[in-house]
């Protein structure tokens, strides 16, 4: 069975976060688009029940209803469909990268000095070698294909010319009110080093500063701005996975290993054969038997009367295979809710070729989706660092393509809907700015 370690590493609240909403004040007139009824958001129930709430080396899994965070990563980190399909997802989304400037050609160069040392130190871990954002980029993509958010502040510099590094934070720290737009605060208590709000109320409340904290989540909600957790559909499922790999593992060690039963028929006794000569004779013929078997290679034959038989013992073939069907469902259950198709995770189910490409543009559309996010948060860093030092440049965080293994049809279909419109124009039947349109243009070019 799946048994889940449980350590804690820091304070957490004994309350889950709250989302609520603030009521007008008595005799206040609120206008039309404030009026609703007051809504808060409950903390998430636990997954499957008192599901895994077992021990490993001595330290217990407690099951909170705040520590998702942990069990997500468990599960990340122990079950391999999980690892495997996480690992896909976020190497899928952090192709290279780099960013395009957008401003003053005698403010490049110096913006783009600032941007190398940016990225030499935004990244908290001062012992990682690579590129600051790219390694903080891939750092938030496996945030959200595990939890399903991420959250950081921006330490400024000592004084206050740039940024420092980005702090990351367990976004389950974070409450949300909502009086017109959401609010995000943090109880002071939670988490004492966070800094960039203002104490307000009875709670010690600390609001968060948009301008400091970045916040993302990998599906919106209308009535949850925590978003969607990613591994939620996958606890039960995985359960019984794993259920089903200790059982078949008990199983087939009660069932043994195949082995060969070779059974010896004795012969006849002769007419008037005394009984120690019988004896003899059967027991002679059995250990002759049993020699030739013991000698044979794996290319020998072995001739023998008909008294000898041969059967095939213990460990059940027919079941070992019921087993492997049954597990293959439940894995396309986890595979399913990891929005993964099974050939991206080395598993293949005789999928067409035509099957799989509308798979893969099915895909690459998720990936482009996701790396929006990705894209917003290069962006908030270096746009921020650069307003920081007096630059009026900005940056577009850019992303390489995936490689695409339908290249060559692409390109071949593309050929042959160019030489259509360019017969169309010749033709007469369209203009050639119809037709630049129609290939993707705004216009045809004018000479």
């Amino acid at each position: 069975m799946l048994t889940l370690p449980f350590f804690k590493s820091r304070p957490r609240p004994l309350v889950p976060p709250r989302v609520v909403t603030k009521r007008a004040a008595s005799g206040d007139i609120p206008s039309s688009h404030k009026i609703r009824q007051p809504m808060t958001v409950p903390a998430k129930p636990s997954v499957t029940g008192n599901l895994f709430t077992t021990t490993l080396a001595g330290q217990d899994f407690v099951w909170m209803g705040t520590n998702r965070a942990e069990f997500y990563r468990y599960l990340r980190d122990h079950v391999p469909i999980i690892s495997s399909a996480v690992w896909s997802w976020v190497h899928l989304c952090a192709t290279p990268q780099s960013y395009a400037m957008e401003g003053p050609e005698s403010e490049k160069e110096r913006a783009a000095r600032v941007l190398n040392d940016l990225g030499a130190r935004i990244f908290e871990n001062p012992l990682v070698r690579r590129d600051g954002i790219q390694q903080l980029t891939e750092q938030f993509f496996l945030e959200l294909f595990t939890v399903g958010s991420f959250a950081g502040e921006i330490i400024p510099l000592a004084d206050g010319s740039g940024i420092d590094y980005l702090h990351t934070f367990d976004p389950d720290l974070i409450h949300w009110e909502r009086d017109g737009r959401w609010k995000a605060y943090i109880v002071q208590e939670s988490f004492p080093p966070l800094r960039g709000g203002n104490t307000k109320g009875d709670e010690k409340r600390i609001y968060l500063n948009p301008e400091r904290f970045f916040f993302a989540t990998l599906g919106a909600d209308v009535v949850n701005p925590r978003g969607i957790e990613p591994l939620a559909s996958i606890p039960f499922v995985a359960q019984i996975q794993e259920a089903m790999l200790s059982d078949m593992a008990r199983s087939t060690r009660n069932a043994g290993t195949p082995r060969l039963q070779i059974r010896i028929r004795p012969p006849k006794a002769f007419q008037h054969e005394g009984e120690k000569e019988y004896q003899a004779r059967i027991n002679h013929y059995f250990d002759d038997t049993v020699s030739q078997f013991q000698r044979l290679d794996a290319d020998d034959n072995i001739f023998t009367w008909d008294d000898v038989e041969v059967t095939l013992i213990g460990g059940d073939s027919h079941r070992n295979f019921t087993w492997r069907l049954n597990r293959e469902q439940v894995i396309e259950d986890v595979i399913t809710g990891l929005r993964l198709y099974p050939w991206v995770v080395g598993r293949s189910h005789g999928t067409t070729k035509n099957w799989v490409e509308s798979q893969f543009n099915l895909l690459m559309q998720i990936v482009d989706s996701v790396q929006g996010l990705g894209v917003s948060l290069g962006n908030f860093l270096r746009n921020t660092e650069l307003r920081m030092k007096g630059l009026s440049i900005t940056t577009e965080h850019v992303f390489a393509p995936n490689q695409d293994p339908f290249l060559l049809s692409r390109m071949q279909a593309r050929a042959v809907e160019f030489d259509t419109v360019h017969k169309k124009v010749l033709a007469g039947y369209i203009s050639k700015d119809d037709g630049a349109r129609e290939l993707g243009y705004e216009n045809a070019f004018q000479e």
